[in-house]
């Protein structure tokens, strides 16, 4: 690799090792919150019909979609004979899955995006420190060192903190759509079984009306 005659090759190792160091301060909190966002991803999975029915699957995260259908339906058992309407009863079983996913995820995906910024804020006010040091000393590989840190800190936490929100925009959209799923099937059940119901005495009273006459 040939390095340019503007860079001297001490210039070149102390720029590289504090882009390094930026990206190791920037690294730390990124990766805790990607780490939850695959861990999100998995919870929010949309599961096949057949993977409802037997209320278990075996992942290291348990899909929400079940814990939904579980609140749902012990929902709707207890509210047999509280008169409560059904739609309340599945906002309301939603808006608990919705809670659960929030704490567990969501918030803990933000705390670790809004760490990035002052992180890189803090990059940026330190190399511009330096900077006016190494002016003050006539110090060109401080001065091109201060410049590295306080542009690549605030680069690379910008993009880490956009990566994370961006991801937490799309697993929220994931969530609603796997939990509408399970209502759906909820609702296509009960509408099954209230149907079943109405068919022997639909029968019996077009018997009863076939012998009357």
């Amino acid at each position: 690799m040939t390095v340019p005659s503007w860079l001297p090759v001490e210039d070149l190792g102390l720029t590289a090792l504090v882009c390094a160091f930026s990206t190791l301060a920037v690294w730390v909190p990124f990766y805790r919150g990607l780490r939850i966002c695959m861990r999100a991803r998995a919870a929010t999975r949309r599961l096949k019909n057949a993977e409802l029915r037997q209320e278990a699957v075996r992942t290291r995260v348990e899909p929400l979609a079940l814990v939904m259908l579980r609140v749902l339906r012990k929902s709707l058992r207890e509210n047999a004979q509280g008169g409560y309407p059904s739609e309340f009863v599945l906002d309301a079983s939603k808006q608990y899955v919705v809670n659960e996913y929030e704490a567990h995820y969501s918030r803990l995906i933000s705390m670790y995006a809004n760490l990035l910024p002052p992180i890189g804020f803090i990059g940026t006010t330190g190399g511009l420190l330096i900077l006016f040091v190494s002016m003050h000393l006539s110090d060109d590989s401080l001065e091109l060192g201060a410049l590295a840190i306080a542009l690549t800190s605030s680069i690379f936490a910008l993009i880490g903190f956009s990566i994370l929100e961006g991801s937490k925009i799309k697993l929220y959209g994931r969530l609603l759509t796997c939990l509408d799923h399970v209502t759906f099937l909820q609702r296509s059940a009960d509408e099954e079984r209230a149907a079943r119901r109405r068919a022997p005495a639909a029968a019996g009273a077009a018997g009863a009306a076939g012998a009357g006459r």
